[in-house]
């Protein structure tokens, strides 16, 4: 397992997350805000949000929205959505779970959900990181 190469598609996860915080901010609007006119005005800036942010976030098409990274042993390789790519040394995972993973790499950071993934489980890169932690130790 020296060589991984994986390819991040739009996460389903992140997509309801997004939508169910954009809604929950929605209602508190409507719910808090004693004023029609501000319930309004602060509803059109949150659509207006919500309509740049799931294009460019979610369905990765902003061009430093990442999609492919591929780890060796020691060196992780980030390509983006302008087709740039950028190789780091030092690289961590800052946060392993079954349905989530966060890849620091400078200041950088690289979040993946489970779902994200097109060609390999989550599992594989915790396993990846797992047996290298053994192997520094």
């Amino acid at each position: 397992m020296d060589n991984i190469n994986v390819k991040i598609q739009t996460s389903k996860i992140y997509l309801i997350l997004s939508i169910a915080t954009y809604l929950l901010c929605l209602s508190t609007t409507w719910y808090y805000f004693y004023t029609i006119e501000l319930s309004l005005g602060i509803s059109i800036l949150l659509s207006a949000w919500l309509a740049y942010f799931l294009p460019r976030a979610v369905w990765l098409s902003h061009p430093n929205s990442i999609i492919k990274i591929a780890l060796n042993k020691d060196k992780l390789t980030i390509e983006k959505n302008d087709h740039s790519m950028q190789q780091h040394t030092a690289f961590y995972p800052a946060y392993q779970s079954r349905f989530l993973l966060i890849i620091t790499a400078g200041k950088q950071s690289v979040v993946i959900f489970k779902d994200a993934l097109a060609s390999q489980s989550l599992s594989t890169l915790n396993r990846y990181f797992n047996t290298q932690k053994n192997a520094n130790t």
